[in-house]
């Protein structure tokens, strides 16, 4: 992970990464200390992350998903907007779940 400077910056994609992990944590009933342990981090790094204090690695971001037995999606879409959410791999098509619903989700501001 890689650090961030400001404290009054405007929120950044890592701020919404940090958001989502932080919900879907939240939703399945995991402590910080219980996903830095299946992640192979320290609780310390975990709310660092949440927090948007740096900005995640694709392959710690691969770790974190399967950690929270999800499926992590980003959407970027130019000049509009970002998404990051995590789903319940029980709620992807094809997988038996009942329904679609998102979790963790967190949008960001239009890029300009």
């Amino acid at each position: 992970m890689k650090p961030i400077g400001s404290r009054h910056r405007k929120p950044g994609l890592e701020d919404f990464f940090g958001r989502a992990v932080r919900a879907r944590r939240r939703e399945i009933g995991m402590t910080q200390a219980q996903l830095a342990e299946l992640t192979g981090m320290s609780q310390a790094a975990i709310s660092r992350l949440e927090h948007g204090k740096c900005m995640p690695t694709l392959p710690l971001l691969e770790r974190v998903a399967a950690a929270l037995n999800s499926v992590l999606l980003v959407a970027i879409e130019p000049r509009r907007r970002v998404s990051v959410n995590f789903r319940a791999f029980a709620d992807q098509p094809g997988r038996g779940g009942a329904d679609e619903r998102c979790h963790g989700v967190a949008v960001a501001e239009p890029v300009r």
